[in-house]
């Protein structure tokens, strides 16, 4: 799949803008603050319906405006699709697609399947747990709305339960607790094997590239770590009741869950090195790749946000190697001379304050940031 054109109006900084893209590269570079990352974010919001940097959808409403709006033409299946968000200042939202409101969230997941790779991906292996969850999470999602369900029914029925335990063993609706408890158990079980399933399969696809990168000296494996087996999530819940009343919250089911690193046997959290890390990371959004071809039988876009200049010029050749007939929206703050002149196939724009405009013909301009040879592309 590839993203033909986006449309903005009141987006962020953006006023009016009306965009094409080329089905395989497009280099999108600005200085900071010019709205480079949110043109990122307007793709990322019809992919998921929601932002990567806000969760009000009032804040990407332009500033003195009381609405805003994002359109992408989506090539996939063979189809032409549209999908459009209108939000308001208000923070209401509303998505079509083809004209017709979608009134779930889950009828959007997978009609615009994006992997991001941003700066803050190479810390997933040192972050937090919710960090590697929230990989998990999304990942899944968007490739198998069915997921999402499972998750949203879940997570509603945790916040409930909390709610209940922080009114303590004294609260007149108690005995919700056995409900609530057999629905976690119930969600909590299918989350577990669906999640065993996915990250059995992401860590065989990305130790192999990881392999790949380490010129073979490096085995990287992944392990989901479970904190409770599926096969005594409920008994275990229910033995929990007695500490989870003294602590206020849930403690047993699958929103506890996280997943490790391991290279050559060794946990690349503890000992591994920033650069095995990061390679970790790069082997992750390629093996995204992979798995999202696997399960739809074509490939995502890749977004790369501001992250080539983290690797180094092994690791971005063995990028581009790899990524092979797959739409690509690279950002940058500045340019890369070599990576630009070795283009084979593409586009360039540059982003000034809320205008993205093609660079044609001699892209010399764009190292001395000017140039009266631009085309600009707003309508």
């Amino acid at each position: 799949m590839y993203i033909k054109n986006i449309k903005l109006k009141n987006f962020r900084n953006y006023r009016d803008l009306d965009l094409d893209f080329d089905r395989s590269r497009n280099v999108i570079i600005g200085e900071n603050a010019q709205g480079k990352t949110n043109l990122i974010e307007s793709i990322y919001l019809c992919a998921f319906s929601r932002s990567f940097r806000t969760r009000s959808a009032a804040d990407m409403v332009m500033i003195g405006e009381k609405s805003a709006s994002v359109s992408v033409e989506v090539f996939s299946d063979d189809l032409d699709k549209n999908i459009s968000i209108s939000l308001n200042d208000r923070g209401g939202k509303m998505i079509k697609k083809d004209g017709v409101v979608l009134r779930r969230t889950a009828d959007l997941l997978n009609n615009l399947v994006v992997v991001v790779f941003s700066p803050e991906d190479l810390r997933i292996v040192k972050d937090g747990p919710e960090k590697r969850r929230d990989f998990i999470n999304r990942e899944m999602s968007q490739l198998r709305p069915s997921y999402y369900n499972l998750l949203k029914d879940y997570n509603s029925v945790l916040r409930e339960k909390n709610a209940l335990l922080k009114e303590g063993p004294e609260s007149k609706n108690i005995d919700m607790l056995d409900i609530y408890d057999l629905q976690m158990a119930k969600y909590g079980i299918q989350i577990i094997r669906a999640r065993r399933k996915f990250i059995s399969r992401l860590s065989e696809i990305a130790g192999g590239i990881h392999s790949r990168i380490s010129g073979g000296t490096e085995e990287m494996r992944i392990q989901y770590k479970e904190n409770t087996d599926d096969q005594v999530l409920q008994d275990t819940i229910f033995l929990q009741r007695e500490k989870e009343l003294r602590l206020g919250h849930a403690i047993a089911g699958p929103h506890r869950d996280d997943m490790e690193f391991y290279i050559n046997g060794m946990n690349a959290r503890n000992y591994g090195s920033q650069g095995q890390q990061r390679t970790i990371a790069l082997s992750l959004k390629l093996a995204e790749i992979k798995i999202a071809k696997e399960m739809l039988g074509e490939n995502p876009v890749l977004i790369l946000d501001d992250v080539l200049s983290e690797f180094d010029l092994k690791r971005q050749s063995f990028l581009f190697n790899e990524i092979e007939d797959v739409q690509q929206f690279l950002t940058s703050a500045e340019v890369n001379r070599q990576l630009i002149e070795n283009m084979d196939e593409g586009w360039v724009f540059q982003v000034k304050n809320g205008i993205a405009r093609r660079v044609t013909g001699d892209l010399s301009e764009i190292y001395t940031g000017g140039g009266s040879d631009e085309v600009e592309n707003r309508k």
